[in-house]
């Protein structure tokens, strides 16, 4: 009878579980056979990774509870299959192992899926090394490897399209900040252009030639090529194929693209504008129980979902197929500044944008979609009337409840810290399943050159391979001629010149100078005679600069921003006389010295 009797009372449960379950979404048994369904282990031909920067499983839960209720569901919820990515990098050190760093900053961990590896902060496309100036080995990534193949290719961010996320499948630079030509030659100057170097990201991103770019960050783009210059990165895409828009209207009238044509769209100077107003929180709390978060005016920008519609369709012509990459970027930007609306409003524009790409899919079953996260970050839900120790904002949820979001790894209007927790994945599509269970960032890249078209999944390979050669650190200088000025005239005031020296110069430095210095310590930078010294100074120039006076300091005649080989620099000097200037029987002279010298070998 006992049997029994525990017997009906489990038939009774099981089924007042299943009518619980059906009311909050849950599939109940059917899941099982669902997601067996859902597995196909046939390549893609196209994908579309998402990437929410800062979007943690918090950030994510607070835009669902906000914009769709408890029981609502996001579009990224309907994915079929989820798994957990660990976002570690590691520190620099002389050889490996490295040391683990648990709380990454968006560069590396872009480079953890674009390239495979682990790297420094501030790293993108490039392995780790001995330290942060010291660049590191060039690793290839799944867009360029995805063009190598024939695959059309695109980059679509919120953000500066030169930021450490879209720049991690586009660029190798061993500081994130190097964005420009400008911010490169100021920050990695051995690692620009004119040093040999593959330039700025800017310029990197112009150079592999992605068929379509869509984000911010136009005055990355618009900092001249040379110092000085009048041509900038906007200048040198169009040379490289590039069409370029600056407004939604102007991307809404691209169609297509003509067979090598590009699309470059930068819809403003810096990141774009972000879908909901800010509201900042604080320490007393901003927001009510009956706040909303109001959109913003985004002028003529467009959306996130635009543009991933633009990209989608300017690139499904190629019948080898696709790669492109959207982020949700100030997710992160305004989780950083205790901003609950703004992050929400990201979130939900990301997803609104992955919608787009949903039903793209509907039609092209051979796409896969991955969404994802670089790092997590600090905003927390807590209860909507606990007060904690940092800042905090309550908002009204789309149930009409309040939601309180906490901030608390920074000193009040300090800017908030990334964390290390583990981060969402969820994908749909072929090879799909590959992203279940806890992974590592680094095991996204095979499934990101997993395609149907070439050799795949690809594994993490050096830029060029393993043929090569180095070149020794080399500062090389040798002087030619005499300089030997006429006979001073007594009484007459005129300017004398003398030479040319020609000083040959060899160096495979970033940044080189040659100066010339006064030997000697009594009357430096003039012409002697005995106890006798010209009132004026000596005067040296070089390949024909401006004179400039020699003192007491070393003058610089030349500066090298680059390797140079056999260069050779004339080098005059010029003393001027005066009318009633004394002057004694017998030679003027001095012993210069001619350096060469560099900071950075």
């Amino acid at each position: 009878m006992r049997a029994t009797r525990i017997a009906v009372l489990a038939a009774v449960g099981v089924a007042a579980a299943g009518a619980t379950g059906v009311a909050v979404g849950q599939s109940g048994p059917d899941k099982s056979a669902s997601l067996k369904a859902s597995v196909d282990i046939s390549k893609p031909k196209n994908i579309i990774l998402f990437i929410g920067d800062g979007m943690g499983d918090s950030e994510v839960t607070s835009g669902r509870y906000y914009a769709k209720g408890a029981a609502g569901r996001l579009n990224m919820d309907s994915l079929p299959f989820r798994g957990d990515v660990t976002t570690y990098n590691v520190g620099p050190a002389a050889a490996a192992p490295y040391p683990p760093n648990y709380v990454p900053d968006s560069a590396p961990t872009a480079a953890a899926w674009s390239s495979g590896i682990k790297t420094l902060d501030g790293r993108l496309g490039q392995g780790p090394s001995s330290g942060v100036t010291v660049p590191g080995t060039n690793y290839e990534t799944y867009m360029e490897i995805a063009k190598k193949r024939g695959l059309s290719t695109g980059n679509v961010s919120t953000a500066e399209i030169t930021d450490a996320t879209p720049a991690g499948p586009s660029a190798h630079i061993s500081q994130r900040g190097c964005q420009g030509p400008n911010d490169t030659r100021s920050s990695c100057p051995t690692e620009t252009k004119a040093a040999g170097g593959l330039g700025s990201i800017a310029e990197q991103q112009a150079d592999n030639q992605f068929d379509v770019v869509l984000g911010g960050g136009r005055a990355r783009y618009a900092q001249p090529l040379e110092p000085g210059g009048t041509k900038n990165v906007i200048d040198y895409a169009k040379e490289k194929g590039y069409k370029y828009v600056a407004t939604e209207a102007e991307m809404n009238a691209v169609g297509t693209l003509a067979p090598g044509e590009r699309l470059l769209g930068l819809f403003h100077d810096s990141n774009m504008t972000t879908e909901f107003q800010p509201l900042i929180a604080s320490d007393t709390g901003a927001g009510s129980a009956t706040t909303k978060c109001q959109p913003s005016n985004r002028g003529t920008e467009p959306t996130l979902a635009e543009m991933t519609d633009k990209a989608i369709k300017l690139l499904e012509g190629n019948q080898k197929g696709f790669v492109l990459q959207v982020e949700g970027a100030s997710i992160d930007k305004r989780d950083h500044a205790s901003d609950a609306c703004g992050q929400i409003g990201e979130l939900i524009g990301m997803d609104d944008a992955l919608g787009v790409a949903q039903e793209f899919q509907k039609s092209h079953p051979d796409t896969l979609i991955i969404v994802s996260a670089d790092h997590s970050h600090t905003s927390q839900i807590i209860g909507p009337t606990t007060v904690p120790r940092g800042q905090y904002t309550t908002l009204q949820t789309a149930d009409g409840a309040p939601i309180r979001i906490s901030y608390g790894t920074a000193a009040i209007t300090g800017s908030q810290s990334h964390t290390g927790a583990t981060v969402p994945v969820f994908a749909s599509g072929p090879r799909a399943a590959d992203v279940t269970g806890t992974i590592d960032q680094t095991a996204l890249f095979p499934i990101l050159t997993n395609t149907q078209t070439g050799t795949g999944p690809a594994t993490s390979t050096p830029v060029g391979g393993d043929v090569g050669g180095s070149v020794p650190a080399t500062l090389a200088l040798t002087v030619s001629g005499a300089a030997s000025f006429p006979a001073f005239v007594p009484g007459v005031a005129k300017d004398y010149v003398a030479g040319p020296l020609t000083a040959n110069v060899t160096s495979t430095a970033g940044l080189a100078t040659l100066t010339v210095a006064d030997a000697g310590t009594t009357n430096p930078g003039t012409l002697t005679n005995g106890t006798f010294a010209l009132a004026q100074p000596l005067q040296a120039r070089a390949k024909d600069g401006a004179f400039a006076a020699l003192g007491a300091t070393p003058t610089t005649l030349v500066t090298y921003t680059g390797p140079v080989a056999n260069d050779a620099a004339p080098i005059e000097f010029k003393q001027s006389i005066a009318s009633n200037e004394p002057l004694r029987t017998g030679t003027y002279a001095k012993t210069l010295t001619l350096t060469l010298s560099t900071t950075t070998p």
